[in-house]
C-alpha cells in the first residue's frame, strides 16, 4: 500500500469521570484530503479526510485504539490535555466519523474517515 504521511491519534478514555487522552503515533499511513482540499463533492465534504493505516507497515497497530470522535492530527505531536490544546496551537485536526477494520485480501488496513 502506498504511504505518504504519518499520524497522531488521540484516543479518548474516561477514567474516574474524567476525560483523558491516550496518544498513538503511526509512521506509515496514507492521508488524503484535508481542510479546504477539494470542492468537487460540495462544501459539506470539502474538509473531509480519508486515512488508511496498513497493518504490515505499522507493527503495533491495534483496531481497539480507535473510536468515533477520536482526534486525528497529520504528523507527530505531543500529549494534550483537551481538544482546546490543539485549537490554541492552531493545529488542524479532525474527528473520526467512520472506522473500518479491513482485514481481508492482501492489503490489510484500518480505514478512517474524518471531519
Amino acid at each position: 500500500m502506498l504511504v505518504n504521511s504519518s499520524l497522531t491519534v488521540y484516543h479518548k478514555v474516561v477514567r474516574n469521570h474524567e476525560d483523558t487522552w491516550e496518544k498513538y503515533f503511526y509512521k506509515n499511513i496514507w492521508w488524503f484530503g484535508g481542510k479546504g482540499s477539494s470542492l468537487n463533492k460540495g462544501y459539506a465534504e470539502a474538509n473531509d479526510v480519508q486515512i488508511r493505516i496498513p497493518y504490515d507497515l505499522n507493527p503495533n497497530l491495534d483496531y481497539n485504539n480507535f473510536a468515533i470522535e477520536d482526534i486525528l492530527v497529520q504528523g507527530k505531536y505531543e500529549d494534550i490535555v483537551s481538544e482546546n490544546d490543539l485549537k490554541d496551537l492552531n493545529i488542524p485536526y479532525y474527528n473520526i466519523t467512520s472506522l473500518n477494520n479491513n482485514v481481508f485480501g492482501n492489503n490489510k488496513h484500518i480505514h478512517i474517515g474524518g471531519k
